[in-house]
């Protein structure tokens, strides 16, 4: 395929080197995850860029770069010099010059400040307008596009204006997909726009010289797990513990249902101890617990324990591993004849009574516990006095533990093994909330990731270049490739000896991340899908 030669117009301040003097160019243009680069390799006859020469270009100095074929040269990127690099020996004499775009502006300042329910446009349009100075307008149109995601709170302090960029581009959502891209164009101007909105007009259609196809796992997640805000009791109804036998386990002594003398519902759990006194013990095991802060119980017996002992015990993970808090003090003070509620502050390091008063503290009682892997209680007393049983009953259990969710998919697990993915957001208020981020995740992330470099010598794209985030066709029979891919970066080498413009393409195709209230279907939820928080530090 016959194509015209590859031409050149580069400004560098108020240095423009002809065509002839330039030996190769090579532009790369990213988006969303880098700013755009570039380089030229200059012939430098007596001096003639050097500093103090005829044409001295100078770093900190601002430019552009056109490349094109034919009449048709449009400008790729708008330049800043930040590197000079004098190359000599005898015979031959050169330049390096490079920088990059001015998306460089971007990583200048950092920020300290706190936004406070602000749409994501918002935030971005005053990072631009206040921290960077990079313009968001052409031609009366703004470039800055709206979201549908509301923060509730950011908080940074010291953080890259490009952080923080970043975050609002891979969290905010729009008509139901999440994930925004930004870029500097040609002209400067910041462009930030919904991922996959855009589409070029170039073909690649009998074009593509080389390709290489890959297909990989490395970010295969295909057990997701989602922690959201503190909130949640367990058992959800604290008094079901104490109205049935079910999941508890007696190891010393025995148990039963009292019906005489409840504090609350129909039963209490009764734990009697051996005849002639001893130990009386009951434990169960459930799912590990999600930052859970406080165990309560409302306990009562007969007398006093004498010379023995009593404890609260949380297996963490297992039994070979526990905390135990002494609570014989507060039995024997609060307790005799009476019910009192017994309120343990979970990894506080204090034991509380009803009074919010401290009268114990939890110690190690085996191995090396872990205060997020709680998952096993356990009542035990031992009797020497006059107890001859002890009753318990609600409120019962864990108080304002995370909400959680578990999505996972096993045909991807028996393809790829077990991978997972855990993520925390304190916005989340539910478990029916947390499992739908964890689906929205999974249905992107179980299946492995495609990616494509393709270069060609042979493109010509007129006055309308390649720009990374816009969506292009490719077809490779061989591969089975038929499909739109995402361009990730786009590179422009053109090189004088062989009078060639080879352009590379990295290409990237993924599932789109569905905003999370697609899934909830009729019971679409504002709440989950267009407000978030998050804290950068």
């Amino acid at each position: 395929m016959s194509v015209d030669i590859p031409k050149l117009t580069v400004a560098l301040g108020s240095v423009a080197p002809p065509q002839g003097d330039i030996i190769e160019a090579r532009v790369h243009l990213g988006a969303t995850k880098e700013v755009s680069s570039w380089e030229l390799l200059l012939q430098n006859w007596d001096k003639k860029y050097s500093p103090g020469g005829t044409y001295p270009i100078n770093v900190g100095s601002d430019g552009y770069i056109c490349i094109g074929r034919g009449s048709n040269v449009p400008q790729i990127i708008t330049t800043r010099t930040e590197s000079i690099k004098c190359e000599s020996s005898p015979n031959e004499n050169y330049l390096r010059v490079s920088g990059r775009c001015w998306g460089e502006k971007l990583f200048r300042r950092v920020v300290t400040k706190m936004y406070s329910n602000q749409k994501g446009e918002a935030i971005v349009k005053d990072l631009l307008d206040y921290y960077s100075g990079l313009s968001h307008v052409r031609d009366a149109t703004e470039l800055v596009e709206d979201t549908d995601t509301t923060y509730t709170k950011l908080e940074y302090e010291n953080t890259p204006v490009f952080d923080i960029l970043k975050y609002i581009a891979g969290s905010a959502d729009k008509a139901g997909v999440i994930g925004f891209d930004f870029r500097v164009a040609p002209d400067g101007k910041f462009e930030f726009f919904a991922r996959n909105s855009k589409s070029s007009s170039v073909s690649l259609s009998e074009k593509i010289e080389t390709s290489e196809y890959r297909k990989d796992i490395h970010c295969v997640r295909n057990k997701i797990k989602i922690y959201g805000s503190q909130g949640k009791n367990f058992p959800s109804n604290l008094d079901s513990w104490s109205e049935s036998l079910d999941g508890w386990t007696c190891d010393s002594g025995s148990m039963s249902l009292n019906s005489t003398q409840q504090r609350k519902g129909t039963y209490c759990l009764q734990v009697n101890t051996p005849s002639g006194g001893g130990v009386a013990s009951v434990y169960r095991t459930f799912d590990t617990l999600v930052k859970p802060q406080t165990f309560v119980v409302w306990a009562r017996m007969p007398g006093n324990l004498g010379g023995g002992y009593a404890y609260v015990r949380l297996a963490a993970p297992d039994w070979s591993n526990y905390f135990q808090a002494d609570i014989k003090s507060f039995l024997e003070n609060n307790c005799i004849n009476t019910w009192a509620l017994l309120s343990l502050a979970l990894g506080s390091g204090n034991m509380y009574d009803a009074e919010n008063n401290p009268s114990g503290a939890w110690t190690v009682g085996a191995g090396n516990p872990q205060w997020n892997q709680i998952s096993g209680l356990k009542l035990i007393a031992n009797c020497v006095g006059a107890t001859s049983y002890f009753l318990w009953d609600g409120d019962f259990g864990f108080l304002n533990c995370a909400f959680s969710a578990v999505a996972e998919n096993s045909a991807s697990q028996s393809a790829y093994g077990l991978r997972e993915l855990t993520d925390t957001d304190e916005e989340l208020g539910s478990d029916n909330e947390c499992l739908l981020r964890a689906n929205a995740i999974l249905a992107q992330l179980k299946d492995p990731a495609e990616y494509l470099t393709v270069r060609s010598t042979v493109i010509d794209y007129g006055t309308t270049p390649l720009f990374p985030g816009d969506k292009i066709t490719v077809v490779l029979p061989n591969e089975n490739v038929n499909a739109d891919f995402r361009i990730l970066s786009v590179e422009y080498y053109v090189n004088a000896r062989t009078q060639t413009l080879e352009i590379t393409l990295e290409l990237g195709r993924e599932v789109p991340l569905l905003a999370d209230y697609v899934y909830a279907l009729k019971s679409k939820t504002d709440h989950l899908s267009r407000h978030k928080i998050a804290r950068l530090m």
